[in-house]
Parts: C-alpha cells; structure tokens; sequence
C-alpha cells in the first residue's frame, strides 16, 4: 500500500510534533506521542544494548534524556510514509539534531534515520515502534527525498564499488 496526499499531511503533521516537543525538551510532550499500552510499545537505538519494551522503560528513558539536556534543536523529514493493513502506517525519518548537555556548553549535532511502526488513533497516529540510528552525512547530502540532486541507487552503488576497487587489498 502506497502513501496518500492525507496520510503523508497526518504524519508531517506528527513529524512537526515531534520536533517542536523536542526542541523545547518537553520530554513528556514526546512521551504522549506515543501508543501507551495496545501495541506495546517499543525504542530501539543505538545508545541502548537490548530494546526498551513498555511503557515503564520508555518512561525511565525519557526521565535520563531529560535530566541530561539543556537545549535541543530537532528538524526531521518523512522520507517515506507508507498505510499499512488495520490502521497501522510506516514512515522513515531523517532527523538532524543538535543538543547541548547540562555537563557542559559543548554542542552536539548529527543525523538520524528513524523508521517508526504508528497506529491510528481517532484522526491522529500514536508511535509504537521506533528504531533510530545515527548516519553520518556526506556535504552535499539531498535535502529531502525529492531533491533534484538525488542520485539513484544503482549510481551509488556503482560509485561505492568503484571506491572499494580503486583502494586496493
């Protein structure tokens, strides 16, 4: 199942959410994105060995994320959004940040893609899945997945393929 014009608007409008709640460290207000109890929900990122699975753990995650931060800025981009059957949809997400620990003034950016599981609840989406890992972008990295500097796929692999061979054994 493909991704319409009002589901691509419902998930910009979670992804604005999401972001605007970050950047201002509301850790609750990110919390009551997500689905709560029916599917249990689920965090898996790379700062963490094993999943965070229930509400319990996800609480516990978002109290160690907000008594670490000071500022944040979140800016994240549907890559994809796709329906999916019984109400549920997939998205992936790049999501560049910036925070600044309490520790110290030092500011800390990257990159993320997120993918995330979301089901429907009345006219909005509830987060229950959410994977996310860091990427380190190249300058010059697409804006958005429409960008007209988009390379394809296979060019991309032809391009990493030529820089394996031209390393050398």
């Amino acid at each position: 199942m493909k991704s319409s014009p009002d589901l691509t608007a419902r998930l910009a409008t979670l992804v604005s959410e999401y972001d605007e709640k970050w950047s201002a460290l509301d850790v609750v207000g990110v919390a009551d994105l997500w689905e709560r109890d029916n599917p249990q929900p689920m965090y898996i990122g790379d700062e963490y060995a094993m999943p965070l699975i229930g509400t319990d753990e996800l609480n516990r995650h978002w109290a160690r994320v907000g008594s670490r931060l000071k500022h944040a800025s979140v800016s994240s981009q549907v890559w994809s959004a796709d329906a999916l059957a019984g109400g549920l949809a997939r998205c992936v997400l790049l999501s560049r940040w910036s925070f600044t620990g309490r520790e110290s003034d030092t500011v800390h950016t990257g990159a993320s893609w997120i993918t995330w599981l979301l089901t429907a609840r009345g006219e909005n989406y509830r987060i229950f899945h959410h994977v996310e890992s860091q990427v380190y972008l190249e300058e010059g990295f697409p804006a958005g997945p429409d960008d007209g500097r988009t390379m394809s796929r296979k060019k991309r692999t032809h391009d990493a393929n030529e820089s394996d061979t031209a390393a050398g054994p």
